[in-house]
């Protein structure tokens, strides 16, 4: 049994699910997490979703997306699938997400039979072992009180290898660590993993960014977006074990931060690299 009062993995699972419209159309729904615009981890798992249906007997190896429009959460968001080419090892496909006509969403991913190859990684950095680390997400409940931040369940839990949180480090480096897992045992689907991957992977991502210049999370003068979003899948994974976060931020500039990160599993092999630019503007507050 999970705390659903922390926890609202079975919710997101099935949010991940859409409804099959038409051939290579589906829809799916949102849910809430404290903004009026829908979580772009959210339309970036439901994009991956519509497009490995469309893949059977091959897995993503990499994905690249672009938010365009905010997502109203009080409308359905539908997907076409575009099937750009299957070949005799790889497969792409090209997503839209629209709401009342209009492009919020774009990715295009690529799917690869599976193979054997050339091996090497980069060697995953020291860290301390999970199970010795405070859950981030008790800390957000308790801290909610306060009214630093709304509390909302979230599907994994995090761990923060660093002074801070995954929001926010308080060491002023443009770097931090975070351990996650799914408090519930998950199918073997890969899919399910992968997609669930991707929700999750827009979690405080793009407040690396902000760690060396002081500015948190609820800070007025602070505009936030998610602009672009990658995802390249080395190694299979498991949602349900756990997975170290190693981010960083090599650059801020014109109103815009780039975030890396490196994601390990606890044997340290490298499972997958992340990149995302977000729009962090500041603006004078108004007399």
């Amino acid at each position: 049994m999970i705390d659903p009062t922390l926890h609202n993995t079975e919710e997101i699972l099935r949010l991940l699910q859409l409804e099959q419209l038409d051939t290579d159309r589906y829809r799916g729904q949102s849910h809430f997490m404290g903004s009026p615009n829908v979580f772009g981890g959210q339309v970036l798992g439901q994009s991956l979703h519509a497009a490995g249906v469309t893949v059977p007997g091959r897995r993503v190896h990499s994905l690249h997306s672009l938010f365009i429009l905010p997502g109203n959460l009080k409308l359905p968001i539908e997907y076409e699938v575009e099937r750009v080419r299957d070949g005799g090892s790889f497969s792409t496909r090209r997503v839209v997400a629209t709401q009342e006509g209009k492009r919020i969403f774009v990715m295009s991913a690529s799917f690869q039979q599976e193979e054997e190859g050339l091996s090497h990684q980069k060697p995953m950095p020291p860290t301390r072992d999970p199970d010795t680390l405070e859950s981030s997400i008790v800390k957000w409940k308790q801290s909610a009180s306060s009214g630093r931040r709304p509390f909302q369940p979230v599907p994994v839990d995090f761990r923060a290898d660093h002074a801070g949180d995954i929001y926010d480090g308080h060491d002023g480096k443009p770097s931090k660590q975070v351990w996650t897992k799914s408090p519930l045992a998950l199918p073997d689907d890969a899919l399910t993993h992968e997609t669930l991957f991707a929700y999750v992977s827009d979690y405080g991502f793009l407040w690396t960014s902000l760690q060396p210049h002081g500015i948190r999370m609820g800070d007025p003068r602070l505009q936030i977006a998610s602009l672009d979003h990658t995802i390249w899948f080395h190694r299979p994974f498991r949602m349900d074990e756990w997975l170290l976060f190693a981010m960083d931020s090599p650059n801020a500039s014109g109103g815009r931060g780039l975030c890396l990160a490196h994601v390990y599993n606890r044997k340290g092999e490298l499972v997958a690299t992340m990149a995302q630019e977000g729009l962090i503007r500041l603006r004078e507050k108004r007399a």
